[in-house]
């Protein structure tokens, strides 16, 4: 049932914020404390059309994003063979391989694995359950902005661990609700990600998911996603705000740095 939390069982929650999309709503589990999206709405990213454009349309970004992340990679690692989870295009597979790495990722959309075919690039159309990878073969695995859109977070935490090498990092990066841009914006701010979005992170449920998937975090970093400056008005106060968070350690970005408990 919707109302059961997937991450711990419980099916006690308090109310956040309502939204007019089917009259979606943020819950906070009252046990796990972790925030989510009820009714939940399972995306099929196979198809969708401007996935793709929107990666390319920004590339620039999107490659400082990927930069941001492998400086959180080599601080830990910095050789190996290294999976991409959602790799979309495949930039941040090109930034590592400029780094050393033999990188390979996984994407659902079809016209996003096409592109990075075309460019030489090692992408598998799957989702990690149906990859095939054997156990314990990655030194590094990289997840970003991915593990909000999962709705079993616990199953899919495990499959990670059981490709991950004993010596082996995983790189998570999520929104974080409990920032300074999501506290004063409320239901504007992008994290929600409504309706994509089902789980909703600050920095203790998050490392309440790690450590109960038997990880051991070794460095967590606050920052804020660049927020593309725009016509609009609200938005440029928003990505204003964020900036200031990121600036004051309230960040709206979770990245964390794990390794097998």
């Amino acid at each position: 049932m919707d109302k059961v939390c997937k991450i711990c069982g419980s099916q006690d929650y308090r109310h956040y914020l309502k939204f007019k999309d089917k009259g979606r709503e943020i819950v906070a589990c009252s046990d796990c404390k972790t925030f989510r999206t009820m009714p939940y709405f399972e995306m099929d990213y196979r198809d969708q059309k401007l996935y793709c454009e929107h990666y390319i349309k920004n590339e620039d970004n999107f490659r400082d994003f990927a930069k941001v992340l492998l400086e959180a990679v080599k601080r830990h690692r910095q050789k190996g063979r290294l999976l991409d989870i959602g790799c979309a295009v495949g930039f941040l597979m090109e930034e590592a391989m400029r780094e050393g790495f033999e990188a390979e990722g996984i994407e659902l959309n079809e016209k996003a694995v096409n592109i990075a075919s075309s460019k030489g690039l090692n992408v598998k159309k799957c989702t990690l359950q149906r990859s095939g990878y054997e156990k314990n073969i990655f030194d590094v695995v990289i997840l970003n902005h991915v593990l909000e859109h999962i709705i079993e977070p616990n199953r899919f935490m495990q499959d990670l661990r059981t490709i991950l090498k004993d010596t082996g990092i995983l790189v998570i990066g999520v929104p974080n609700h409990g920032s300074l841009v999501a506290g004063l914006f409320r239901r504007q701010w992008y994290g929600w990600g409504i309706p994509e979005h089902i789980w909703h992170f600050d920095r203790e449920s998050f490392a309440n998911l790690l450590y109960n998937n038997s990880f051991k975090v070794k460095e967590m970093v606050q920052n804020s996603q660049y927020y593309l400056f725009s016509k609009s008005f609200r938005k440029n106060s928003i990505g204003v705000v964020a900036k200031i968070g990121n600036a004051l350690g309230l960040g709206d970005q979770l990245i964390a740095v794990v390794e097998k408990a």
